[in-house]
């Protein structure tokens, strides 16, 4: 990774924050999870081309694969502990792009269009079939979320993490640029990061430029595609405040401040436009949240995963459960959602803790179903400030 890209996208720190966006999908979550799985990896051939590719976990019916998109310059093996869990649960993809790590270069420019397109290549040759569930990092963000608007019928779920901000347009970054006193703008910046540049590979290089191209031209490049389906999806942000180096060309604290600014408001309406979308910022990690924090990371990936695959088992908690003679509690479903309606009351969600206990967060309490062998539901249990309420089920 080059300094320029982790001055524009790696010291991007705040104060801590509570998570943005709407409520934070939580539907069944995964029953007993097999033990974690290590991938392996191998050399495929995509067009005449060795991409290295790393695999665990194995398909499940209705369940999305869930695949890696690296940042700049970083290569698969970092995936491995987050990769590792997520394949108790699935299929799961990781690779180098085209001159990195092991992977060979490529000939074609490295626009965002042409990755999304090589990575679709990849997974056709791979027999790997959609729908996914894409989780990048970095300069991968900007690359998934092209994915998905070119490929809409193929994605079921996105996780950014620390992603490129590829909302940001050449006016917000001269306002960044002013606010902070850089003289010079984009090419101020490159000239900065020229030494680190240097000894890096043909193939790290080539996608390097593009990166500057892009970021020169307010990352039109990035919005050229139709807009992502709305998935479930996850954004998480490092707000911790880290320094920049002494060579900044312009008042640090500024250029800091004005770009957290911009990014919690960008992804904060990115979030919004889905219906099962949140974003989470933490201050324990600085840019690699996957390797500082990979528990939290792996978290975000199972809620989306858990959000982007059918749980036809929850019509089994639908029905009326009677608490009196007229008042009752109506358990209904709408998609992956379980609601709770008492008689005269407002509904509300329900989020599950596990495949029969859900809380209700908008009071300390959980709801509790009693199953069967079979797993047919014969009440429910209301548990709350220490008291606990068995309600039988009257009907379906």
């Amino acid at each position: 990774m080059t300094l320029a890209h982790r001055i524009v996208y790696s010291f991007i720190k705040t104060s801590p924050g509570r998570p943005l966006g709407r409520a934070r999908f939580s539907a069944v979550v995964f029953a007993a999870v097999a033990s974690a799985q290590a991938p392996t990896t191998s050399l495929v051939d995509v067009a005449g081309r060795k991409v290295n590719v790393q695999v665990a976990g194995t398909s499940k019916r209705n369940v999305p694969t869930v695949v890696f998109e690296s940042g700049f310059g970083t290569p698969v093996a970092v995936w491995k502990p987050i990769q590792s869990d997520i394949a108790a649960l699935t299929s799961t993809i990781a690779y180098d792009r085209a001159g990195t790590g092991a992977s060979e270069v490529a000939t074609a420019p490295r626009t965002v269009k042409q990755l999304a397109t090589e990575l679709h290549a990849l997974l056709v040759t791979l027999g790997a079939p959609p729908p996914y569930v894409l989780v990048g990092h970095s300069w991968g963000g900007p690359i998934i979320h092209t994915f998905a608007g070119m490929f809409p019928k193929e994605v079921a779920g996105l996780v950014y993490i620390d992603p490129t901000d590829f909302m940001q347009t050449e006016a917000d970054m001269q306002a960044v640029f002013d606010k902070a006193g850089v003289k010079g703008g984009h090419a101020a910046m490159e000239e900065m990061t020229k030494p680190m540049s240097a000894g890096a590979s043909p193939g790290l290089r080539a996608e390097n430029g593009e990166i500057e191209r892009a970021a020169r031209e307010g990352f039109i490049s990035l919005r050229d595609v139709a807009d992502p389906p709305d998935v479930p999806l996850s954004v998480l942000l490092s707000t911790r405040l880290d320094g920049l180096p002494p060579t900044f060309p312009g008042i640090a604290t500024r250029y800091v401040q004005a770009t957290v600014d911009q990014r919690v408001d960008h992804f904060s309406s990115l979030v919004r436009r889905s219906a099962n979308g949140h974003l989470v910022m933490t201050t324990n990690s600085g840019h690699f949240v996957h390797v500082a924090e990979p528990e939290l990371v792996t978290s975000e990936i199972r809620d989306v995963l858990s959000a982007a695959t059918s749980h036809p088992e929850l019509q089994r908690f639908v029905g009326q459960y009677q608490v009196g003679p007229t008042f009752f509690i109506a358990v209904t479903r709408e998609g992956n959602n379980l609601f709770m309606r008492p008689t005269a009351q407002p509904r509300v969600q329900l989020f599950a803790v596990s495949p029969t206990v859900f809380s209700l967060r908008v009071v300390d309490a959980t709801v509790e179903f009693d199953t069967n062998a079979a797993g047919e539901v014969s009440a429910l249990t209301i548990a709350q400030n220490g008291h606990r309420q068995r309600v039988l089920r009257s009907h379906p």
